[in-house]
């Protein structure tokens, strides 16, 4: 207690002022700092969660595939992968095929995925992805069967809720003679819009009902694969390799992080990057800490002179000014929190940063403030303030008393 009532009045002015000028900007470096640290880490932290909330959203946890042969029924293969993997909520069998739309004199390649509309809802969560128009897969039955389409799809090719636009699929032909290929051509009613978290989803995919996909490829009842859906996303790795294990080499089994492993582990590269590089902003603080220290302990020679005469050991002269900095250091952290807390709302709540989808993936700048990387730039800014201090904390405590005293 007497140590912070020493701090206390140290740094007071003589005008009756908590903090002196030097002391304000010091703690205003620390403030920027902080915040900068806050708010860049946010968004890398946002970034991360929304690729992985939009994988896990459009593709599930675990993609299963057969090689070179149609899938199996899934009322024989569901109770085999259940055994396998006990962890399993739901699964969604899905047809994809490849093609080319085209809608006002634009041209595009396209991927159209086909699911049964009894199981896509339960496995994968795209309802709550619609932009305009409502979720709605059809039978597959329909003269114009219903179809959701990116959102970059449908800004590239014109299209709107309730259009007819023809879906074309190359196929091998031996009896065409000249080109090679014949085609498959099937029109379909734009549903809905949908937006589906990446860009290259949203610039490519098409949803319709597994029937109606089928009926395009010309497949009869074949499904190309299965997506699962686990009750946790950390067991998806192991459930992805007890597949491939146990239903051997016929089948191809890939968990959403592996799909993607590249893009998130660049991620994590530029999170740890990221953080160092501006961790010298903080730096910067803390020398500016350590020389607000260094002015203090001139300009306290003979307070420290008396506090040595009175009995004060060198121990208990290294914590006066290391509480002094810490103290600095603190309310710096704290306003630095503050601060970024403040940005990444504003951040959140407005749109004037404008990013690339082509480039980063998303259409915004996504923001998520975890507990974590607060708890971690608090603890390594308090540290670095910390180190700061010892230096001039550790020369005031060495003064020779007869040196302080000599001047008074």
């Amino acid at each position: 207690m007497f140590e912070l009532w020493v701090v206390w009045r140290y740094m007071r002015t003589r005008k009756g002022q908590f903090f002196n000028l030097v002391s304000v900007l010091a703690m205003l470096g620390m403030v920027f700092g902080v915040a900068a640290l806050v708010v860049v880490m946010s968004v890398v932290s946002g970034f991360e969660s929304t690729l992985k909330e939009a994988v896990v959203d459009v593709t599930g946890h675990v993609l299963l595939l057969k090689r070179g042969e149609p899938l199996d029924p899934l009322d024989k293969l569901e109770p085999k992968l259940r055994k396998i993997v006990p962890q399993i909520l739901s699964l969604a069998p899905f047809v994809h095929v490849e093609g080319i739309v085209a809608n006002n004199g634009k041209i595009a390649s396209i991927v159209v995925e086909g699911f049964d509309p009894s199981t896509v809802e339960k496995t994968l969560r795209l309802s709550p992805r619609i932009v305009s128009g409502h979720f709605d897969l059809g039978t597959g039955l329909e003269t114009e069967p219903p179809i959701m389409v990116g959102i970059g799809l449908a800004e590239k090719l014109g299209v709107k809720v309730g259009d007819s636009i023809a879906v074309v699929l190359p196929k091998n032909a031996a009896t065409v003679k000249v080109l090679g290929f014949a085609t498959r051509l099937k029109t379909f009613k734009v549903a809905a819009i949908i937006d589906l978290g990446m860009y290259e989803y949203d610039t490519r995919f098409m949803l319709t009902s597994a029937k109606a996909a089928q009926d395009l490829a010309g497949l009869g009842n074949i499904y190309t694969g299965v997506r699962i859906k686990l009750t946790q996303d950390k067991l998806a790795r192991e459930a992805s390799f007890k597949l491939s294990t146990e239903l051997g080499l016929n089948y191809v089994s890939r968990d959403w992080l592996e799909v993607n492993h590249n893009l998130f582990e660049a991620i994590k590269l530029e999170r740890v990057v990221i953080f160092v590089i501006l961790l010298f902003m903080t730096v910067a603080a803390c020398f500016n800490i350590s020389s607000t220290l260094f002015v203090s302990v001139l300009r306290r020679y003979g307070d420290i002179s008396v506090f040595k005469t009175l009995g004060a050991s060198r121990g208990r002269l290294v914590r006066f000014f290391s509480l002094q900095g810490l103290v600095i250091g603190a309310l710096g952290s704290f306003g630095g929190l503050i601060l970024g807390g403040l940005l990444c709302l504003f951040v959140a709540k407005t749109n004037f940063i404008y990013v690339p989808a082509e480039i980063y993936h998303v259409r915004h700048l996504p923001v998520e403030m975890r507990i974590a990387d607060l708890a971690l730039i608090m603890v390594v800014s308090m540290l670095l303030c910390f180190l700061s201090t010892l230096a001039p904390a550790f020369r005031g405590a060495a003064l020779n008393p007869v040196e302080g005293l000599k001047y008074d």
